[in-house]
C-alpha cells in the first residue's frame, strides 16, 4: 500500500490492491481508501456487496437513513444496492479503510 498509487474515486483517494490491472480481471476485489480530514465519499450504490474494514481515523458511516460512528475497531457490511457514504469527522487525521467487494450473485448475506 503506497500513497503514490492512490487515484481519485468516489470523491476520495483509492488504491486498487486486487485485482491488479483492472476490475474486469476478477469478480471480486479489495482496495485501500483514504478520506482526508473533513472529506467524505460521494453517496453511491452498486451491484456488489461490500465490507469496509477501518484501519485508522474516525468518521461516520451512513447506509440508507442509518448512520453510526466508525474507527479502527469497526467493520461495516454494505449489502448490494444500498446507498452509502462515509465521512471523516477529524480535522487533522486521515480516515483509512479497506474495501472488500464481491458480486451479490455469489450468495446471500445474512444480516
Amino acid at each position: 500500500m503506497d500513497d503514490t498509487q492512490l487515484s481519485d474515486a468516489y470523491g476520495i483517494r483509492y488504491q486498487q490492491l486486487y485485482p491488479h490491472g483492472g476490475e474486469e480481471l476478477a469478480p471480486w476485489g479489495v482496495g485501500r481508501a483514504v478520506v482526508e480530514p473533513g472529506g467524505s465519499t460521494e453517496p453511491h450504490e452498486h451491484t456488489e456487496n461490500e465490507v469496509f474494514v477501518f484501519l485508522s481515523g474516525t468518521g461516520t458511516m451512513t447506509i440508507g437513513d442509518e448512520s453510526c460512528p466508525v474507527d479502527a475497531s469497526t467493520s461495516v457490511l454494505i449489502p448490494a444496492g444500498s446507498r452509502h457514504h462515509v465521512a471523516n469527522t477529524s480535522a487533522t487525521e486521515r480516515l483509512v479503510f479497506l474495501s472488500v467487494y464481491w458480486p451479490a450473485e455469489h450468495g446471500p448475506i445474512d444480516l
